[in-house]
């Protein structure tokens, strides 16, 4: 359904029959971590998330989950091994 609040006539994924969906019956302005994603659009009103309707939710666990401009590096792990297993494999010749 088209918004009818701060993104004027955009197809919103937040908006239903009786309005906004969100608690506070409005999206909110993007954080300062948002700068650079992708996913942000800008409105005369401001910018906003087209992703989440309250952008400041996602970065206080850490970092966004739908954030583009953020590359995680991946973490090198030893693979952990059953010990049963290992020896059972050792013994075979593997």
């Amino acid at each position: 359904m088209l918004c009818q609040t701060v993104k004027k006539d955009k197809d919103c994924f937040f908006w239903s029959k009786n309005g906004c969906s969100q608690e506070v019956g409005h999206c909110n302005p993007i954080e300062e971590k948002c700068e650079g994603c992708a996913r942000v659009e800008e409105w005369p009103t401001g910018k906003y998330c087209n992703a989440y309707a309250i952008p400041s939710i996602q970065w206080a666990l850490g970092v966004c989950n739908m954030a583009t401009h953020i590359k995680l590096e991946a973490q090198e792990t030893q693979k952990m091994l059953n010990p049963l297993k290992a020896s059972k494999r050792a013994s075979k010749g593997r």
